[in-house]
């Protein structure tokens, strides 16, 4: 099958997916798909209208009535922009929770292959970053990236996203404990797992610890000039 004009990123939690993302459709004048934000908007509906994330069969009844959209870097729940109520923490460490429900998955991920194919129709790059980015929505994607860093990386620098030490609600040995928390569950969950072996489903993967957000985009799109159909 052809390959897909889409670059497919994937990784754990706080790696960059969504910077390197956004920053690369910058580069292409593509299109950013945020699946990410799309699952945090099923958790912010839960919390929205007491819906216990606990009980699958309520989280999948509220379905019909989740209605997202993705345009200009913008996230809209039921028509409202919520983008930047889906970053807060509450609704990031819930969203782990929604999105380990099969039928929330299966859910997003055609609405997320409808959003990326009309792009795609319209002759843009589609970047995809999330967990089903290139085993799911895209696995004919041109480029499949497996983005990842050391866990204290990773807390770090969504504790300085959060305000660092200026940010008084929470500590940076918490946010390494969510985000070692958040790594235990998404390998371990039975539904979509993290990929430990990342190479055998066609991932470049790129370690970017020690590497700055530019070289980071710099070596992704170096593989993608490799690829380029």
């Amino acid at each position: 099958m052809k390959p897909v004009h889409a670059i497919a990123i994937d990784g754990p939690v706080a790696a960059g997916k969504g910077t390197i993302a956004r920053l690369l459709s910058h580069k292409f004048n593509g299109f950013n798909l945020n699946t990410g934000a799309m699952y945090r908007c099923v958790a912010l509906y839960c919390m929205q209208h007491n819906v216990p994330v606990q009980k699958p069969r309520e989280v999948i009844a509220i379905l019909p009535h989740v209605v997202i959209d993705l345009e200009d870097e913008k996230v809209f729940l039921n028509h409202e922009d919520v983008t930047e109520d889906v970053k807060k923490r509450d609704v990031s460490l819930l969203s782990s929770k929604v999105a380990a429900i099969r039928q929330v998955r299966e859910a997003m991920v055609k609405r997320q292959q409808e959003i990326g194919l009309t792009k795609i129709d319209r002759g843009m790059i589609v970047i995809a970053e999330g967990r089903d980015a290139a085993t799911k929505i895209f696995p004919d994607a041109a480029l499949k990236i497996f983005l990842t860093a050391r866990p204290e990386i990773r807390a770090k620098r969504r504790f300085e996203q959060m305000g660092g030490g200026a940010n008084h609600t929470i500590t940076f040995e918490q946010i390494l404990q969510d985000t070692n928390e958040r790594d235990r569950r998404d390998y371990e969950r039975t539904v979509d797992p993290l990929v430990k072996n990342p190479e055998q489903y066609g991932y470049f993967v790129l370690d970017n610890s020690d590497m700055s957000e530019e070289e980071t985009v710099n070596a992704v799109l170096g593989e993608w000039k490799k690829s380029a159909l």
